[in-house]
């Protein structure tokens, strides 16, 4: 079936991006924290979250020491600001839903002078898979989730997505092609997007 290509607000109503690996280029060494927390495998922030506190604050503040020298190194994703300008000319917004700290986002956002309509960390529980912080989110936007997309570089993301019934975009790098079966789009550039909010099939 062939669908006449729409303006980007004739059927989306908004992004929603992670931030590590997808507007910015992922720096953080997670080898060094598994190997630093003892975590040899599965999800770090839920292991981490359901440790005993003492333990917990000692975790976090080695996560959190970690992600600080991330900041250092911080790059941003090519394409970012062109497709953050495309959506603020198209009048769709922005959200992100992160497992990194709201400090982070705050200085991402000072870096690139951009502004998102929802920020969501690891603050809002449950984080990422599960589908809540894209359903608070579209719940905000006053919207249906299959009317927005989920872009990440992260089986999680698309998982979040999936689960809340939004479309998914995966933003493909050299490790993460095995989580495109999860996708709806699948792109190798960040301005790829403008194409596909252009013309929903």
């Amino acid at each position: 079936m062939t669908c006449r290509p729409v303006r980007a607000h004739d059927h989306w109503r908004g992004v929603i991006f992670d931030m590590d690996g997808t507007l910015t280029v992922p720096v953080i060494d997670f080898a060094a924290m598994r190997s630093r927390l003892g975590i040899p495998s599965g999800d770090i922030l839920h292991t981490v979250k359901n440790w005993p506190e003492t333990r917990r604050r000692w975790a976090f503040s080695i996560i959190e020491e970690i992600e600080e020298e991330a900041l250092a190194r911080m790059i941003i994703q090519e394409g970012c600001n062109e497709v953050l300008d495309f959506l603020q000319d198209t009048g769709l917004p922005r959200a992100i839903v992160t497992r990194n700290t709201r400090r982070t986002v705050d200085l991402f956002m000072a870096r690139i002078e951009r502004h998102f309509d929802v920020v969501i960390t690891r603050d809002f529980e449950p984080v990422k898979p599960a589908p809540d912080s894209v359903l608070h989110i579209c719940a905000k936007w006053k919207t249906t989730p299959d009317r927005v997309i989920v872009v990440g570089d992260y089986r999680d993301d698309l998982l979040c997505g999936r689960a809340a019934g939004a479309h998914t975009c995966l933003l493909k790098n050299d490790r993460n092609a095995e989580f495109s079966a999860l996708a709806d789009y699948v792109v190798e550039t960040l301005p790829e997007l403008m194409s596909i909010l252009g013309d929903y099939r």
